[in-house]
């Protein structure tokens, strides 16, 4: 009789820089993951913008998720957190979510926002559990199926939204 089968614990993602040559698995992960996904030069001019931060989550080899953030008027907008549907569930948004507020806060900025689709329920909940907060709706925001935005805050420790 063998031994039983061993579960090998998967290594936790870890979280980097993005870099030229992550485009290609981002954008397959984005393609994959929305109904109008950003395009390669959109993704190539955030990685760019010299008032922003683009993180990917790295498992072995592999990009699983990103998250893009731009210095916008006086705050930080959290532009788009996408992990690879196989690996989601996982912790991996939290982790990214997490690395980029400690990497960009208050630099120079201490407040962020976002929007989120009103059905995209884990999304709502893991900016909640970021302290984000519901701060109003844009109507028919998605061009894909005119469905609203939830517009979300997250406002330094100690402050009122």
């Amino acid at each position: 009789m063998s031994p039983p089968a061993r579960t090998v614990p998967r290594a936790r993602p870890r979280v980097r820089r993005a870099r030229g040559g992550d485009l290609a698995a981002m954008l397959a992960i984005e393609v994959s993951s929305h109904g109008v996904p950003w395009n390669r030069q959109l993704f190539a001019t955030e990685l760019a913008r010299a008032e922003g931060l683009m993180l990917v989550a790295v498992e072995g080899r592999s990009v699983v998720g990103y998250i893009a953030c731009a210095g916008q008027a006086d705050c930080w907008h959290i532009l788009n957190v996408t992990v690879d549907p196989g690996c989601r569930a996982r912790g991996i948004g939290a982790m990214l979510v997490d690395a980029a507020v400690d990497a960009l806060d208050g630099r120079p900025y201490r407040r962020y926002t976002l929007e989120v689709r009103v059905s995209n329920e884990a999304a709502i909940r893991l900016y909640r559990g970021h302290g984000f907060t519901e701060a109003g709706v844009r109507p028919r925001y998605y061009s894909d199926n005119g469905e609203d935005a939830l517009i979300m805050w997250r406002e330094p420790e100690g402050q009122a939204a």
